[in-house]
Order: structure tokens, then C-alpha cells, then sequence
């Protein structure tokens, strides 16, 4: 099927600003109409450059912010009600004991009271303007199930973009098939996930969902909303602000065992949402290796410290990628180069290459003015 176009400081709380748009006979905003939902871990400070971007925003009284602590050991606590005097639709909640990313991640969007629910990563941030594309595009399709957003990378520090997310053009499309063979790289990042509350609540009413522990379980959640005809929308305009080099699983695993969860998660969501679909599972499987798998393997090789593993990681990848020519061509060549030489090749297509991602984000800043 194709894709159918159609600790804070306690500082005084910052105005709404104008929201414009109305629905029928009132204020579209007058209630929250998006819950953006939270979970963390040990992420205080971090948790307070997200919360200060959404003050940020305009219409940010549309918004019911949702945060549930998994069971911190740092300043969470403290920090996250620093902010509710600020925000006037809040909600706090403190796991007595750690239940894990999966079962934190369903805890945060049960407690959300919303319409809509937006994911989203403690140490990720709104762009600016990123909640009004946003609003705008609920009320363009209401019909719409959830939507994809535009995506900004930068540095660990958030200072400096560092690449733009390729995303399908600002459309919606129809049916998982669609949406799963032309963007599965991009559902896993949950910052960039809204989707309708009614929806996802029906959906994790399927027992199989309870036995997912693969850290992507709002995958399978997507696939089960869309079906054969629900309708997602894309942004393709950058909403969100994502901070690389800060993957806890990577800091907790190593990154070969992070590329082996990424690898093995979409092959265990693609064998269980289209079981009856080879050619699907063949453009997931290939869309993943591209995008995930060789990042993580750039990543690898090109990080200061030494990389450890690259005969492990050749090994599993011949057994999972080796029908792909692209493992052979591309992350076999890569893993057996010397580190010099792939930080100076990457380098390069990251300064003068035009389609990079790092390039377009540079081009797009000084546009805009940055």
C-alpha cells in the first residue's frame, strides 16, 4: 500500500501567549489537549532544559505535562515540582520501586488525561514553534490516529545542531504498511511519537503487548493502532530537539550489545505485526540496517576510545545482515577500517556532502538567521 497524501529555579510562570486558532464556537485550547508524557531516570537537570523549552512555547496552556519518575536516586523529585507552579495542567508521579523503561513508559501514558499524548525523552527538547505545528495539525486532521515529527539533532550539549532526521514529506498516510515500509527508523524515537489516547489504550488491551520487553514497545503499540486503515500524519518540520551521545541503554550495554537490541527488537516487531507480510518484514529489516545498525557501527568508529568487539559484531551481523549486499559493501568495510580513517571520511561528508544530514542542518541555521 502506498502513502496517501491529503533543581529548576522557582521563576514566575511564563504566559501562554496567543493562542489563535478556535474550533467551532470556542478556544481549541481552552483545555489540554495534548499530555505530554515523561518517564525518567536520573535525568534532573536534564529534565529541566525539556521543561523550560515547553514554557517556551505559545499555547504551552494546552498541554497537560505528565512525568513519572522511575524510582531516581538523583533530584528528580525536587526538580520536577519546581516546575508545577509554572505549568497549569501538571501531574508528578513517583514509582515506589524501578520498573524498568517498557514498564515506565506505559505507567506515564496511563496517567495521562488528554486527547492526545505526546512521548517524550527527558534529555530531548520542543524546538520552537514545535507544539503549534503541532495543534495545527490536529486540527488539519483530526481524522489522524497519531502523528511522526520532524526531528533536530545537536550535540550532547544541545548548543549546536548536529543533523536533521529524514522524515517523508508533511502528508498523512494510511495503514501500518504504509507508514512501517516508509519510516520504521523513525517510530522507535519516541520524542517524535503523538498519538490519540482512546487509541492507544484500546491497543494495549492486547495481552501480547504485556510480553513485550524489547525497549520498543510503543512500536508494536503503533502497529496495532494503525491496522490496515488508520491514518498518521507526518510533520516534517523540525518539532523536536534530540541530544545525541547520550543513550543510556548504549552507557548501560556497550555499543554492540545497543546494536544487537536494535537489531534483534525490530525483527522480534516486524515478525509480530506482519506475520503474513515477507515484503514488509524485507523493508523493515533493510530500513533498520541502514539507518540504525551502520549509525551505531559509525558511531562505534568513530568515538575517541578504542572499539572493542568488532569480531563479535561481524559475526552477528553476517548471521542477521548477511543476505543485505549492503552489510558487505558498507558495514563490513567500515568495521575492518582503521578509525582514522573513518572519522576523517565522516568528517568529510559532514562538512561538504550537501545531503547530510550534519550539512542540511547548517544550510537550514543559516537560513533562518542562527
Amino acid at each position: 500500500m502506498t502513502a496517501r497524501r491529503r533543581v529548576a529555579p522557582k521563576l514566575p510562570r511564563k504566559g501562554p501567549g496567543p493562542c489563535i486558532r478556535t474550533v467551532g464556537n470556542g478556544d481549541m485550547f481552552a483545555m489540554h489537549v495534548i499530555s505530554l508524557c515523561i518517564p525518567t531516570y536520573n535525568r534532573a537537570s536534564l529534565l529541566s532544559e525539556l521543561l523550560d523549552s515547553i514554557l517556551e512555547q505559545d499555547c504551552v496552556d494546552a498541554v497537560e505535562i505528565v512525568i513519572s519518575d522511575d524510582a531516581s536516586t538523583d533530584a528528580t523529585a525536587l526538580t520536577a515540582e519546581a516546575y508545577r507552579p509554572r505549568f497549569r495542567h501538571f501531574k508528578f508521579i513517583s514509582q515506589p520501586a524501578n520498573i524498568g523503561i517498557d514498564g515506565n513508559f506505559l505507567a506515564v501514558v496511563a496517567a495521562a488525561t488528554s486527547p492526545y499524548i505526546w512521548l517524550m525523552g527527558d534529555d530531548d527538547r520542543l524546538e520552537p514553534g514545535g507544539l503549534r505545528r503541532l495543534l495545527e495539525a490536529i486540527e488539519r486532521w483530526p481524522q489522524a490516529v497519531g502523528f511522526t515529527l520532524g526531528v533536530l539533532d545537536y550535540d550532547v550539549t544541545m548548543s549546536r545542531p548536529v543533523g536533521v532526521r529524514a522524515t517523508p514529506p508533511t502528508q498523512v498516510m494510511t495503514g501500518a504498511t504504509a507508514v512501517f515500509s516508509s519510516m520504521p527508523e523513525l517510530l522507535g524515537f519516541m520524542s517524535a511519537l503523538v498519538v490519540k489516547r482512546d487509541h492507544w489504550n484500546s491497543a494495549i488491551a492486547d495481552p501480547t503487548i504485556g510480553a513485550v520487553r524489547n525497549y520498543y514497545v510503543q512500536v508494536v503499540i503503533l502497529g496495532r493502532i494503525l491496522g490496515e486503515s488508520g491514518q498518521w500524519g507526518v510533520i516534517q518540520t523540525p518539532c523536536v530537539g534530540f541530544r545525541t551521545g547520550n543513550d543510556q541503554l548504549q552507557a548501560r550495554h556497550g555499543w554492540l550489545d545497543r546494536l544487537k537490541i536494535d537489531a534483534q527488537a525490530y525483527g522480534e516487531i516486524a515478525d509480530l505485526l506482519f506475520p503474513h507480510a515477507p515484503e514488509t518484514r524485507a523493508v523493515i529489516r533493510r530500513r533498520i540496517f541502514n539507518a540504525h545498525i551502520m549509525a551505531r557501527i559509525t558511531n562505534a568508529k568513530t568515538m575517541p576510545a578504542p572499539t572493542e568487539g568488532v569480531a563479535s559484531a561481524i559475526v552477528f551481523l553476517a548471521k542477521t545482515y548477511g543476505t543485505l549486499p549492503a552489510f558487505w559493501t558498507r558495514a563490513l568495510p567500515m568495521l575492518l577500517a582503521p578509525k582514522w580513517s573513518i572519522r576523517s571520511a565522516r568528517g568529510f561528508y559532514k562538512k561538504y556532502i550537501r545531503s547530510s544530514g550534519a550539512r542540511r542542518a547548517s544550510l537550514g541555521r543559516s537560513a533562518s538567521g542562527h
